[in-house]
């Protein structure tokens, strides 16, 4: 806890602590890091209605650090950051930049709310605040190698003409994580572009509200601005179909969702099943969508798939250690659905290792990104 407007230096502890609370993002992603590494977590409240800002001083201008910053929001505030829900107000992944000596944080001269990783400006935009607001900042360390840092806050009292100061949206929007708006999905045929009625379910809401909508074309429901949702729909002799989304400060949210009819040799990209760097547990994070992937067969009972294994291969030869790694993901799916109770019979597994990378020579992190991939393709109808 912050009790004053400067603390530090503080050293960056070895690893994440008890909990590993951010994990499985792609590398690239502008809102969240991949994971944590070394990081520390600071709590503090606005002493008054402020424009806040800080900075964040390593010790050595060459170490580095990121920072994520959020709004705490009420007792489920650790489990949504967990569940990946929750949505930084801002954030900061920038490669340090040591003109201004390794420095990043907040400032009234910034212009983005969230930096993504690569070069970009070492500060994010300033945050309006109402005094009370407890903020939770995240500090993580990629590297162990590092000299501490130190945490400067700053407080501007806001005046009247502060009202327009970040525009519009902002400015008639004070509570920002809980700005309530609607959301409406469609579910349309690709080939005919008519409505369909199918299986719509929403991960992301909170337990109280539905979240499973059965045999309809459209559903319209509230939802919170700047959380993460994941939108599934599934109707028998169609793939799997969903989107992830974030919904922006639109009055009424659009999501128009397309689904095919299923063919022999159709693939399902699980691009929402996720694994650790390296590793072959799934994510807690991903047991909506296998649950999702569960649902799917069911509805259908008659088909088969081949779950099939992918990575990104730096070397043109297929190694071993490639082939074996997409393979152990791949059986890892397999076995989850077993558990969920679908008949092995229906199921089967490959690792395919390199050998049918979507870039073969990626040029950016996201291309390599969508090489690491399980996909589910259909063996029978």
């Amino acid at each position: 806890m912050i009790n004053d407007t400067v603390v530090g230096p503080v050293f960056s502890p070895p690893g994440f602590g008890n909990n590993l609370e951010i994990y499985g993002y792609e590398l690239g992603d502008p809102i969240f890091i991949q994971r944590e590494h070394n990081t520390v977590w600071y709590k503090f409240r606005a002493p008054y209605d402020a424009v806040f800002t800080f900075d964040l001083i390593p010790e050595l201008k060459d170490d580095d650090f990121d920072f994520l910053l959020f709004r705490y929001d009420g007792p489920n505030f650790c489990r949504d950051i967990a569940d990946g829900t929750k949505i930084p107000l801002r954030t900061n992944i920038s490669r340090k930049n040591t003109y201004v000596n390794g420095r990043t944080g907040m400032s009234e001269s910034a212009v983005d709310d969230y930096v993504p990783s690569g070069p970009g400006s070492p500060y994010s935009r300033a945050l309006k605040v109402k005094g009370g607001d407890m903020l939770y900042l995240l500090v993580d360390n990629p590297f162990r190698e590092n000299e501490g840092h130190s945490i400067r806050l700053h407080w501007r009292k806001t005046e009247k003409e502060d009202e327009g100061y970040f525009g519009i949206d902002e400015a008639k929007t004070r509570d920002y994580m809980s700005s309530v708006r609607k959301l409406q999905v469609n579910v349309i045929d690709k080939e005919t572009d008519q409505r369909v009625a199918a299986n719509i379910s929403l991960d992301g809401l909170p337990d109280s509200l539905k979240s499973n909508f059965n045999s309809v074309s459209e559903v319209t429901i509230d939802v919170v601005s700047y959380r993460t949702y994941e939108i599934n729909v599934v109707k028998k002799g169609y793939l799997l179909a969903y989107e992830t989304f974030i919904p922006k400060n639109d009055s009424l949210y659009k999501v128009t969702i397309p689904i095919k009819k299923m063919e022999l040799g159709d693939r399902i990209n699980l691009t929402n099943i996720k694994f650790d760097s390296d590793a072959t547990d799934i994510l807690d994070k991903s047991k909506p969508a296998l649950k999702q992937l569960g649902r799917f067969l069911e509805e259908n009972p008659g088909i088969h798939i081949e779950i099939q294994g992918h990575v990104n291969g730096e070397s043109k030869r297929n190694k071993r250690k490639y082939r074996k790694l997409s393979k152990a993901r791949a059986k890892a799916i397999y076995e989850a659905l077993i558990e969920r109770g679908i008949d092995a019979s229906r199921l089967d597994y490959v690792g395919l290792g390199n050998a049918e990378m979507i870039y073969p020579v990626p040029v950016n992190n996201r291309q390599a990104e969508a090489n690491r991939r399980v996909e589910a393709e259909v063996t029978k109808l």
